[in-house]
């Protein structure tokens, strides 16, 4: 297809070159802060028991490890504190003796009634002030197994709580995880390693560095994204669970050819972009698209360093039937040389309606056509066919009409065609004889 320097402004179409550069795309993704999983803590019991005093009762409280938690009343912990001290005194009596069966045997019940105080989390201290006091107490206090913050808390003063019951679930917010949303076409770029920048809008201006941790290996259903998970640490604790961050991917640089992105028309199933040919001739190019990386799209085949397309001209694609529409005004241009070649070069062709401007429903299109001496041409076929790009936003497929005209004398033919809605049609006269074509021009009109 030929489109002179006036048609190409009027349909927007510029040219672009085919370059060679260095693509470093920065993926971006949001994501959440969440809990580092690997510092998250159960607070649960072995024993049976009721709870009395309680040390830490807000969620959000943070506590240090080994700070005092609440205070249980047990009787079976009593009872087997009385059993520890019995066995203490047992032993300590028998220290003398000169049986020694009988100074092991009281020291293995002394471990014994030992190992099972510390098989129930009773703390080290408590265990050693009984051995020390020889005291059994009716109320024991237990203390937190590790630092962090309350997240989550069931413990109330009096309950009776049961062996596995979760009383507290801390969380350790030293380090933070953000797992961001990466969607799966881009997640070829995304290796673990790979570096993280996160902001958030509770602190403008600010950067936080992190580095890929983890790739879930599954894709969301509803989403079609792929998590991400960025390992940050949260130095006096300002990233906070739940907050939403922005992530900043920087993925390996390589060399590629690239081309606008409004260069590139996609079927669906097959990608392709229109190659100057010079003198206003454009030929259609199937490619293999890649990445798309600031408005430049990366083209792995079909194109060659320094190659002209057509950009901006993407409003010929918005459906299949678009493109079929498309490709047929897409035509190799003629022959330089030659016969049918010097006739196409020096064919004049113009195009008009009766009336002018046409108007919505029947119209008499008239075409005269000369050659390069100015004599008519009487003896041709001349087809024209009018066509509308779709209008998506109305939910509007392209159309078109056809329509041959004959031969009234001195090179001007004439042919009835139907407009079936005013707006701005594309005009394509096409001039052949005996099957080769003698020349082709493109006009447009708007009908009313």
């Amino acid at each position: 297809m030929q489109l002179d320097l006036r048609r190409q402004q009027l349909v927007g179409v510029r040219l672009a070159e085919v370059r060679e550069e260095t693509l470093s795309p920065t993926i971006r993704a949001v994501g959440t802060v969440t809990y580092d999983e690997t510092r998250l803590h159960d607070v649960n019991l072995k024993v049976e028991g009721w709870i009395r005093d309680l040390h830490v009762n807000a969620t959000g409280q943070a506590v240090r490890r080994g700070q005092a938690l609440f205070t249980l009343y047990s009787p079976e912990l009593l009872t087997t504190q009385n059993e520890y001290l019995l066995a203490l005194r047992t032993r300590d009596q028998l220290q003398a003796s000169t049986v020694a069966d009988a100074r092991e045997y009281t020291g293995r019940l002394v471990a014994a009634a030992r190992q099972r105080l510390t098989l129930w989390d009773l703390p080290a201290r408590e265990i050693e002030r009984l051995e020390k006091t020889r005291e059994a107490r009716a109320e024991l206090t237990f203390v937190s197994p590790a630092s962090g913050v309350v997240i989550e808390k069931r413990a109330v003063e009096g309950m009776r709580v049961m062996p596995g019951e979760s009383l507290f679930r801390l969380a350790d917010l030293s380090t933070v995880w953000v797992e961001a949303d990466v969607y799966e076409s881009e997640l070829a770029s995304v290796r673990p390693g790979v570096r993280a920048t996160v902001t958030l809008d509770a602190y403008p201006g600010e950067s936080f560095p992190g580095r890929v941790a983890f790739i879930y290996p599954y894709v969301g259903d509803a989403t079609r994204t792929v998590k991400v998970r960025v390992v940050l640490a949260n130095r006096g604790g300002r990233l906070k669970p739940g907050m939403f961050a922005n992530v900043e991917l920087a993925t390996p640089a390589r060399p590629a050819l690239t081309v606008p992105v409004d260069a590139v028309v996609d079927s669906g199933r097959a990608q392709f972009v229109f190659v100057s040919q010079g003198d206003g001739y454009f030929e259609p190019r199937r490619i293999e698209a890649g990445r798309r990386v600031n408005g430049r799209v990366e083209v792995r085949e079909g194109l060659a360093a320094g190659d002209q397309v057509a950009s901006g001209a993407t409003f010929f694609i918005d459906s299949e039937s678009q493109l079929r529409a498309a490709m047929q005004g897409f035509d190799e241009p003629p022959a330089l040389s030659g016969g049918a070649g010097e006739a196409a070069s020096a064919l004049r062709i113009e195009f008009a309606t009766i009336p002018d401007p046409p108007r919505n429903g029947d119209n008499t299109w008239q075409v005269t056509v000369r050659d390069a001496s100015g004599a008519p041409v009487t003896d041709a076929t001349v087809d024209v066919r009018i066509y509308m790009a779709p209008m998506p936003s109305m939910n509007m497929p392209a159309m078109w009409s056809d329509a041959r005209l004959l031969h009234t004398a001195d090179g001007v033919y004439r042919g009835q065609a139907n407009v079936s809605m005013a707006g701005r049609w594309d005009v394509t006269v096409t001039v052949s004889r005996d099957g080769e074509r003698l020349g082709r021009r493109m006009f447009a009109i708007v009908a009313r």
